[in-house]
């Protein structure tokens, strides 16, 4: 005996509202695997070449005799210009925003003006400190960072993500107590370089966040400036003593390793303009302390550097800190990438409302 129409409709809603949760559901949990498998992929894209090229760059400027650490961070820019304009003019990457002058007067300018200080004070603190406590010192950024961000407001702080950057604070402070090779240049140049680079992940997490831009758009027209400004760097602090044979002639006689950096600068701007438009800038910078750890190993087993054991105590303390903090950042990220999801679900299947017009002679006349 059939079951009576009524009776075959409400199972079928019924059917049809339980593929739609699982629909639904499968969505979410899709969007989240591919969010940590996007930021995972950044995150160590980034992480390896980053800590190649400071390597590098440390072995360039004290062994291979090149201290011109403007102009080495001048390539990287310049190499992802020249890739960026390539793609564009092939037609692989389309230019999908015009800038006007006041969006480039407002957040591209600032990008190169913070991007050419960090990089300039970046490489010349290589000169004054050792790498390892170069790599210790650099867990300060993460509050800084954060401190920016809630002021623009890019972020929001709460208790847990203040403890944990507080945590790599602390970490910081116990590591860099008993540093015996302290240099008050290399630690002026340390604050300049943090404060710069702290403003400039602000204003690429505006400019890749608010205002939408692309990776390679966000090399094309970034890295103009970036190059512009470390020129001028270059015109005033290196130009006279990089005219001299002895300086130029090391790139000519031996040019794969400046090939490199260039590259590998390339692959550094774009994994962290990838790392900042997945995950924030503030993931970015924790993320730097994990990568620090290797650097640091590498620097004792490779180039001689000293760590105590307080220092070991201090920067174990500053990755738990990272620790606590990409955990309750992560968390924050899948829920509001699930919240999106589910609104936009709700417009999708929001009952269609009809309105109620009468006319002159004051019947009813339904619109949908």
């Amino acid at each position: 005996m059939n079951p009576p129409a009524k009776m075959r409709g409400a199972h079928t809603t019924a059917t049809d509202s339980e593929q739609s949760t699982r629909a639904r559901k499968k969505r979410r949990d899709d969007a989240t695997w591919a969010y940590c498998a996007k930021s995972v992929t950044y995150l160590v894209a980034w992480s390896l070449v980053s800590g190649l090229i400071i390597l590098l760059n440390n072995w360039i400027m004290h062994y291979d005799g090149f201290p011109f650490p403007i102009t080495l961070s001048a390539t990287g820019p310049l190499c992802s210009w020249a890739i960026a304009a390539l793609l564009v003019l092939s037609g692989h990457t389309r230019l999908e925003r015009r800038v006007t002058f006041r969006t480039w007067v407002l957040h591209i300018f600032p990008i190169g003006v913070f991007t050419a200080i960090t990089y300039a004070a970046g490489n010349e603190l290589y000169m004054f400190l050792s790498v390892s406590f170069i790599q210790m010192m650099k867990s300060l950024s993460p509050i800084v960072v954060l401190f920016l961000l809630v002021v623009f407001r890019l972020d929001v702080i709460t208790y847990p993500k203040l403890g944990g950057v507080l945590l790599m604070t602390v970490g910081m402070v116990i590591a860099c107590y008993t540093e015996p090779a302290f240099s008050g240049k290399g630690i002026a140049l340390m604050v300049l370089g943090e404060a710069a680079e702290a403003m400039r992940m602000v204003f690429f997490q505006h400019l890749l966040g608010a205002q939408q831009f692309g990776l390679i758009e966000g090399l094309f027209y970034t890295c103009p400036a970036n190059f512009f400004f470390l020129c001028i760097g270059i015109a005033v602090f290196e130009e006279r003593s990089l005219k001299e044979k002895v300086h130029y002639s090391r790139v000519l006689d031996n040019p794969l390793p400046y090939i490199a950096i260039s590259l590998l600068g390339f692959l550094v701007i774009l994994s962290t303009l990838g790392v900042i438009q997945v995950c924030g800038s503030l993931t970015f910078k924790a993320a730097g302390q994990v990568r620090n750890i290797g650097i640091i190993l590498i620097s004792v087993a490779c180039l001689g550097d000293h760590v105590t054991g307080q220092q070991a105590v201090g920067y174990a303390v500053n990755v738990a800190g990272f620790a606590v903090y990409q955990v309750v950042k992560t968390r924050e990220d899948v829920r509001a990438l699930q919240r999106g999801f589910a609104d936009k679900n709700d417009e999708k299947h929001e009952p269609h409302v009809t309105h109620t017009k009468y006319d002159k002679d004051g019947s009813v006349d339904v619109a949908g």
